[in-house]
Order: C-alpha cells, then sequence, then structure tokens
C-alpha cells in the first residue's frame, strides 16, 4: 500500500498508484500461494548477520608458475 501511495506521489498518477499497488498485492499473493513462510524470510532478512560483505572483502594474492 505504501509503495502504491509513493508512486501515485512521484508520477502524480492514480492509475500508476493503483497499479502499482495491484502489482505488489498479486506478487505477495504467488509467493504466499507457492511458500507460505516465504513473506516472513524476506522481511527478516535483514536482521540477520551478513555472510558475505563485499566491501570488508580483503583481497588476495594470486601467483601464476610458468613452468608447473
Amino acid at each position: 500500500m505504501c509503495m502504491g501511495a509513493a508512486t501515485f506521489n512521484m508520477l502524480s498518477s492514480l492509475l500508476g498508484g493503483v497499479l502499482m499497488f495491484f502489482l505488489l498485492y498479486l506478487g505477495a499473493r504467488w509467493a504466499t500461494k507457492t511458500d507460505p513462510q516465504i513473506l516472513r524470510f524476506v522481511l527478516t532478512a535483514a536482521k540477520f548477520k551478513t555472510q558475505y560483505d563485499p566491501s570488508k572483502l580483503s583481497p588476495i594474492t594470486v601467483r601464476r608458475a610458468s613452468n608447473a
């Protein structure tokens, strides 16, 4: 509902806001029909510790042996 309102405010279009709301609504219904726990998993994923953070990646040195 909030994304529909944000789209309405951004585009100044009622049709765009309603369309965004229904697309997200149908997507959520499809996701819960496929796997009932998927939305709970997606919404709580931000609370978990990240396993991989590219900004904290420490580079490794790779050397190629020419006559191996």
